[in-house]
């Protein structure tokens, strides 16, 4: 491992922009005052802030003459772990509920109603949606999940390639000389407070937004090992990218199985969902000592 081998420079630049550029969207939403609870805020939170990091990591690689796609770790990769990749939030999810439930105070629901009131919808709506769920021959849950597998590696990949491009992509291939956990403790810290200002404005955590900040970089240095690891095994930026997609359309269905706390308890990225992501670290940390070749031993990395 030798810190001397990263250009700092590089990174530095590389974050100044996507600092820069997902700050001012978000100043200019406030000012505007844009919420984030409807399709239109939430299209403008991604095109503006979300999509800060993926376009600095393109700009700074053009501004070297580098190629994009060697950069932003743009690549085929590995087919079988890109799609372990799409498939490990419904794991997240179950351990995020596991661990929520013996929050002392905690408790399992599933009163569908509640949830579709507080999604907006009216008494009328939510009790026919509630008889719908009830009419198929599958378990709603099912229904939720599939739903949340299809957005993730859709619609929601898209939103998340603005970050992934730029933290597991043109980040991740910078420091790679640190090793495994340097870069992961710091792709964590850099990822959790770049959220800041739309978790003050009320995103996640609308009723904590100072202490939310604090909760959403522990969340994302305790998930940043995951995604390093998926990164690297995948070889392919477009596995976090999945990943990310998808965890953020299945992990919020924790909020709807659970009960009895804020979302800053029970939420993917509050307390419940930090000790999913533990839970994750650790069972990467298995796989890694059952691996051919390990990743997680100190030495640099070759993500792809």
């Amino acid at each position: 491992m030798d810190a001397t081998d990263v250009r700092t420079r590089v990174v530095g630049e590389f974050l100044a922009l996507a600092f820069g550029i997902s700050w001012t969207g978000a100043l200019v939403l406030f000012l505007a005052g844009i919420g984030f609870d409807t399709v239109v805020g939430t299209a403008l939170l991604v095109v503006t802030f979300m999509w800060g990091p993926a376009v600095a990591a393109i700009v700074v690689a053009r501004r070297r003459g580098e190629s994009i796609r060697a950069r932003c770790g743009i690549a085929r990769g590995r087919p079988r772990w890109i799609v372990l990749a799409w498939l490990l939030p419904v794991g997240l999810l179950g351990a995020t509920i596991g661990v929520g439930a013996a929050i002392p105070g905690v408790s399992l629901t599933t009163d569908y109603a509640t949830y579709f009131l507080e999604a907006g919808l009216s008494e009328a709506d939510a009790a026919a949606t509630v008889e719908q769920l009830e009419a198929l021959p599958v378990p709603a849950a099912a229904v939720f999940v599939g739903q949340a597998l299809v957005a993730g590696a859709t619609i929601n990949a898209l939103a998340a390639a603005g970050e992934e491009l730029g933290w597991r992509g043109l980040l991740l291939s910078e420091l790679s000389e640190l090793g495994f956990w340097p870069v992961s403790l710091l792709t964590g810290v850099v990822w959790g407070v770049w959220h800041a200002p739309v978790i003050i404005q009320g995103y996640n955590f609308p009723e904590f937004p100072v202490v939310g900040v604090a909760v959403m970089t522990v969340a994302t240095v305790a998930m940043a090992p995951v995604y390093t690891y998926v990164t690297v095994r995948a070889e392919t930026a477009l596995a976090p990218t999945i990943l990310h997609g998808t965890y953020n359309a299945v992990g919020g269905l924790a909020v709807l199985y659970l009960a009895g706390a804020p979302n800053l308890v029970i939420a993917p990225v509050g307390v419940a969902g930090i000790g999913a992501a533990v839970l994750a670290v650790g069972a990467c940390l298995v796989h890694d000592r059952l691996a051919d070749e390990r990743i997680t031993d100190g030495g640099p990395l070759s993500p792809w």
